[in-house]
């Protein structure tokens, strides 16, 4: 099976893909390397089209608003038209963004080249109506933003290491972990929060060390009763709480994604780069079967909901899988009914004729 034919559907972004969020009923915001904002509602109809400053990192949605990160800069615009509402230059890179309990917080970093390292780096707080309320500086660089019980955690790198909470008046909370490496990524659930560590260490919540990996952990999904975790070395590995269920080896992964279910299990998508190409597999997530692999250009970017999952790529083009269909055409070896072929075929290029 061509898992690309299995595609609900592909838009392009006119340019590298560098963030994908999508809506759970469907709709997607897609950010790319040069500024490119566009939105897609559900059915695939182009919504609008904005140019932001720089490229866009990190995308978040709430209260009517899209928030994204643009080189310096936060910027907010109305999700229903894509006009722009406000615009805040941050003190260096704008590296990611939360909104949480009506705010939005933003993580800047400051870059010195001669030292080869990060300066200084801030946590901000906005309002939704573009009110900066205060800002928070600190020596280390926050890498990952989590919601936890209530509360926002980031998992720092040197020199101080470990996560801290901060609250809604940017008041910081320090957590110890028992290491001394820098926190690389995270991932939350309902019941447990944990982080990955450039010396292969997997923590928790309560700073104890959940397990400890081959090599350095540069992405981390949840899963029931434990996680995935990529690293470095191109190995991705499942654990159920510090036993390992499966492991496979290969090109180091760009991005990981759980997503919905076939035949009852949860999926896990990966994107894969050898240096010259790239590649997307599928597996079950509880055995690590790999149900289908094939090649594509470069994954930037990934996103899911219970029904679909949406890749973004170097070239530009978006992929975006859905539930009935991708199980259809799995069971049916991509084998579909002509009429149902040809009617997609001309409704996707009266879509790009109109996307013009």
């Amino acid at each position: 099976m061509d898992l690309f034919a299995s595609a609900w559907m592909t838009r392009s972004l006119e340019e590298s893909v560098s963030a994908l969020h999508l809506e759970q009923d469907g709709g997607i915001f897609a950010g790319g390397w040069d500024g490119c904002l566009k939105h897609w509602d559900a059915e695939g109809e182009l919504m609008w089209t904005a140019s932001l400053p720089d490229r866009i990192t990190v995308l978040a949605l709430d209260g009517g608003s899209v928030f994204a990160t643009a080189g310096l800069h936060v910027v907010c615009l109305e999700a229903a038209t894509g006009e722009q509402r406000w615009s805040h230059a941050l003190e260096g890179s704008a590296d990611y963004l939360y909104a949480f309990e009506n705010h939005l917080y933003a993580v800047s970093s400051v870059y010195d080249i001669e030292h080869n390292d990060f300066l200084e780096s801030a946590v901000w707080n906005f309002s939704f109506d573009g009110t900066m309320n205060w800002i928070q500086r600190m020596d280390e660089r926050p890498w990952t933003i989590q919601e936890f019980s209530g509360q926002l955690f980031f998992g720092l790198g040197r020199p101080k290491c470990g996560f801290s909470a901060i609250d809604a008046h940017g008041i910081i909370t320090h957590n110890e972990v028992k290491t001394d490496s820098p926190i690389t990524c995270g991932t939350s659930a309902k019941k447990s929060m944990l982080f990955g560590h450039a010396n292969g260490v997997v923590s928790n919540h309560k700073g104890a060390i959940q397990s400890t990996e081959e090599s350095s952990v540069e992405l981390l999904v949840t899963t029931p009763l434990g996680y995935i975790a990529a690293l470095e070395n191109g190995t991705l590995i499942r654990r159920k709480g510090a036993e390992e269920v499966w492991s496979c080896n290969g090109d180091i992964i760009t991005v990981q994604q759980c997503g919905f279910s076939f035949v009852d299990v949860p999926t896990h998508w990966a994107g894969r780069w050898s240096g010259s190409e790239g590649r997307v597999e599928v597996r079950n997530s509880e055995t690590g079967e790999l149900l289908i692999s094939n090649q594509s250009s470069r994954c930037e970017s990934i996103a899911s909901n219970s029904d679909r999952i949406a890749v973004g790529f170097e070239n530009g083009d978006i992929c975006l899988w859905e539930r009935s269909m991708f199980e259809r055409r799995m069971k049916n070896g991509n084998k579909s009914e002509k009429k149902d072929e040809r009617k997609s075929a001309l409704q996707d290029k009266l879509r790009a004729l109109r996307d013009r």
